[in-house]
């Protein structure tokens, strides 16, 4: 059985905050889980994240394939971690001019490949 590192949607209507999550490859959005890593909240200002980065690379290690954005969560916290931080419990803060630059680092590397 595949398993996947990915983000849940919880929360109200234009109130969402996602959970980082590994479930099984084939299973639905919103469907079952095995375990909760951490949370993400882009509604917050500064957006905000919080991971669990222990039991992440032991998920990592097993075999877990993350998806994109929770890929970018988890090398955030890895540099938080470097930069002197517990790994049990990470919490991320972006700011606004560090998510517009990575969009404007995106676009370029998209027109790049085209």
């Amino acid at each position: 059985m595949s398993v996947s590192i990915r983000m849940t949607r919880m929360g109200a209507n234009k109130i969402a905050y996602y959970r980082i999550v590994v479930a099984p490859t084939r299973s639905k959005k919103d469907g079952a889980q095995l375990d909760t890593l951490g949370t993400y909240r882009p509604g917050a200002n500064p957006k905000e994240a919080r991971i669990n980065l222990e039991k992440t690379r032991v998920w990592l290690k097993n075999g877990a394939i993350a998806s994109p954005t929770a890929q970018r969560i988890i090398k955030a916290a890895e540099a938080a971690v470097k930069a002197g931080g517990d790994a049990k419990e990470v919490k991320l803060s972006f700011t606004q001019a560090s998510t517009k630059k990575s969009h404007k680092v995106r676009l370029a590397a998209q027109k790049k490949k085209d």
